[in-house]
């Protein structure tokens, strides 16, 4: 059997198989769920139980898995639905229409949908997801190629998942750390389950890949490191969060206030090794990461509140490299932790 038919297989299961944890509880993925209220932790009725949280599977939600696993949404009282979605556009649009009532995604994104609103409808962050560490991101090349250096990249076409994301914004700052004018790239927008083998057939040069693709990827096809963009200048930016409409956030504090809990539980126990072993084990379960493979997976941080001095490079950085016009203070975008 040909290794690119096969590395799709897999590279296709890790980033669809998350969607079986949308049937878990048992409730519709799209429509709103149950308002029925109910009593939650510390005797709060919750103004709605049955919620949908629209995600990206990657290692920046392996919290987010741990929470509906251990039951901390469970003892929050929420009936918590995860729903897959192919990238972080597809993420706020679920939540902007209603399907979702929190949604997980990067910051540029976010940022990007909030300007787009022009204040007419307001996202909220209500909770940090990640921030960037070493070996976490890379931008890889397949095996044997003579692309060694970020200077090599000079013209290449390079794969992200989207414009406008984290994706392509580290890939900038890791090319102008090397002197190389990102201006000149090609850029394919690429799911990650087709990047590897497009690599392999020559119809890309380089691809952005983020754990646990990293690590697949190098186990699977002996791909190679140009260069890791999220180190240097850009080690601990934040990366991702969850976040909900500003209307979600007033019509429904209680059910807000339980979800942050349950996350900032699920991020304290990641932290810890025991955390870390369990997180690299969610992505067994819910990512199609073969068991072999997920010991050796490199997790970002999961900062345990949002910080705006933190989150304020995100929008600082965007503005640098053209993604955003003018100065965005997204202080006002946090939504301080009601519980």
């Amino acid at each position: 059997m040909s290794a690119t038919p096969w590395s799709r297989r897999l590279f296709l299961s890790v980033t669809a198989a998350a969607a079986v944890a949308a049937v878990d509880s048992g409730c519709s993925l799209l429509g709103g769920g149950s308002t029925t209220q109910v009593k939650a932790a510390g005797d709060q009725t919750l103004e709605k139980s049955k919620i949908n949280v629209s995600l990206i599977p990657c290692t920046d939600v392996g919290p987010l898995w741990l929470a509906k696993k251990n039951g901390y949404f469970a003892a929050e009282g929420l009936d918590v639905t995860l729903v897959n979605k192919p990238s972080g556009p597809d993420v706020i649009s679920s939540v902007f229409g209603g399907d979702a009532d929190f949604g997980f995604a990067t910051y540029p994104v976010l940022v990007q949908a909030q300007l787009k609103t022009k204040g007419k409808q307001n996202l909220r962050v209500v909770a940090d997801a990640s921030a960037a560490k070493p070996d976490t991101t890379a931008v890889v090349v397949k095996k044997g190629s003579p692309l060694t250096r970020a200077e090599d990249l000079k013209g290449k076409r390079i794969a992200v998942t989207a414009r406008g994301t984290m994706a392509d914004l580290a890939v900038m700052a890791g090319l102008r750390a090397a002197k190389v004018d990102w201006n000149t790239v090609q850029w394919k927008q690429i799911g990650f389950a087709d990047m590897l083998p497009k690599l392999e057939s020559g119809e890309i040069d380089a691809a952005f890949f983020a754990e646990p693709y990293v690590t697949i990827a190098q186990a699977q096809a002996g791909v190679t490191t140009v260069f890791q963009p999220l180190t240097g200048a850009l080690d601990g930016i934040p990366l991702s969060g969850y976040m909900a409409t500003e209307q979600t956030t007033k019509e429904r504090p209680k059910t807000v206030a339980a979800f942050q809990r349950a996350i900032r539980k699920a991020q304290t126990e990641a932290a810890t090794q025991h955390g870390d072993t369990e997180v690299k084990q969610t992505m067994v379960d819910n990512a199609n990461v073969q068991p072999d493979i997920a010991p050796v997976i490199h997790l970002p941080t999961y900062p345990i509140s949002a910080d705006p001095t933190r989150l304020q490079r995100v929008p600082d950085l965007m503005q640098q490299f053209g993604l955003i016009s003018d100065k965005f203070d997204i202080k006002p975008m946090i939504l301080p932790e009601l519980g």
